[in-house]
C-alpha cells in the first residue's frame, strides 16, 4: 500500500495518478509491504537505482547508508512492541523533494504523525531531512520500553534464582538471554550507521539537521550499551541459579550423608544381635531387645549431638 502526503495549505494527501503533477513539492510516499508492481512504480516514478529498489522488496536486508547522486539510502530497524521480540525493517529514501519509507508492518510511530496534520505540517516546512530525523527518533526511542520491560525480567529472574531455583528457570533465562542476543546483533550496526548521518556531510542532509541526528546517536548508544549491561546480567543470574540448584544438591547430599552415616553403626548393631550364635549377651534377658534399641538411639544420639556440636548441620 502507498500513500502520498504533501504540504499544499496545510497537509494533503495525494493517489499514484497524481505523482506528476507533485514532482516540484515535498513529499512523503509511505509505502507498507510494497507489492513486486508497486516497487517498479517507485523505481520508475523517482528513478532509483535497480540494487535499492531490489532492497526495498527484500526482507532482512543489512543495516546500511548509502549516497546515490539523487538520493540518500539507508535501511535501519526498529523494535515491535509484544512480548516476543519481533525487529522491523524500515527503509528510508531520501532526495530532493522526497522521502520515501518503507516497512513490512504498519508503525504506530509513523501513524501517528499521519493524525498530526499540524506536526507534520511543521516537519514539511523544515525540511524532509527534519521528518527522515523524526521518523527514525521514534523508532530508536522505541527500544527503551521494551528494554524496560526486559529489565524487569531479568530482576524477576534473579529473585527467583535466589529464592527458589526450578528447571523451568533455566529455559526462561534461555529464552530471555536469546531475546537480548537478537537486539543486540542490530543494535551494534545500526549505532554505526547512525553515526554516519550525525558525523558525515551528506547532499541530502542538511547541516541544520546534523546535531538532531547526534541525539538519535547518543540515544543508539544507550540502547547498545543497555544491552551489554543485560547481557552481563543475564549470564550473573544463569551462574546464580546453577550455583542455587548446586548448592540445593550439596544439602540434599548433606542430609543423605549425615542420615547414612548414622544409619551406619545402627546397622551394625543390629547385625551383631542377628547373628546365629547360641551365645549372645543380653539375648536371655527379658529387656534384651529394649536393651538393644536403647544402644542404637544412644550412638544415633551422640552422633548427631556431635554433628551438631561441629556445625555440620
Amino acid at each position: 500500500m502507498i500513500e502520498i502526503y504533501y504540504n499544499e495549505n496545510g497537509i494533503q494527501k495525494a493517489s499514484l495518478e497524481e505523482l506528476d503533477k507533485l514532482r516540484s513539492k515535498k513529499k512523503w510516499v509511505q509505502i507498507t509491504n510494497i507489492t513486486p508492481d508497486e516497487k517498479e512504480i517507485v523505481q520508475k516514478e523517482f528513478n532509483l537505482h535497480p540494487l535499492t529498489s531490489e532492497d526495498l522488496g527484500t526482507e532482512g536486508t543489512r543495516i546500511k547508508v548509502e549516497e546515490f547522486p539523487e538520493y540518500l539510502f539507508s535501511v535501519f530497524y526498529g523494535i515491535a512492541k509484544s512480548k516476543t521480540v519481533g525487529l522491523v525493517e524500515l527503509d528510508f529514501i531520501l532526495g530532493n523533494n522526497m522521502l520515501i519509507t518503507s516497512n513490512k508492518i504498519p508503525r504506530e510511530s509513523y501513524e501517528k504523525i499521519k493524525q498530526d496534520p499540524k506536526k507534520l505540517e511543521s516537519l514539511f516546512d523544515k525540511g524532509l531531512d527534519f521528518l527522515f530525523h523524526y521518523l527514525l527518533d521514534q523508532e530508536v526511542d522505541n527500544f527503551f520500553p521494551v528494554l524496560e520491560n526486559i529489565d524487569d525480567e531479568i530482576e524477576e529472574l534473579e529473585d527467583e534464582a535466589a529464592k527458589r531455583p526450578r528447571p523451568e528457570l533455566l529455559t526462561k533465562i534461555h529464552k530471555l538471554k536469546r531475546k537480548i542476543i537478537t537486539i543486540k546483533k542490530i543494535s551494534l550496526p545500526q549505532r554505526e550507521k547512525i553515526s554516519f548521518l550525525a558525523k558525515n556531510n551528506y547532499d541530502h542532509i542538511s547541516k541544520k539537521t546534523i546535531p538532531y541526528f547526534r541525539d538519535v546517536y547518543d540515544h543508539s548508544i544507550r540502547v547498545a550499551d543497555t544491552l551489554d549491561n543485560y547481557r552481563e546480567a543475564i549470564g550473573a543470574t544463569a551462574d546464580a541459579y546453577m550455583t542455587a540448584v548446586s548448592n540445593n544438591m550439596n544439602e540434599v547430599m548433606k542430609v543423605l550423608s549425615i542420615i547414612a552415616t548414622i544409619a551406619l553403626p545402627l546397622t551394625v548393631i543390629s547385625g551383631i544381635y542377628g547373628t546365629n550364635f547360641d551365645v549372645l549377651p543380653g539375648q536371655h534377658l527379658a529387656f534384651g531387645f529394649w536393651f538393644m534399641i536403647f544402644l542404637m538411639l544412644l550412638v544415633a544420639g551422640l552422633m548427631v549431638y556431635m554433628f551438631k556440636k561441629r556445625n555440620w548441620f
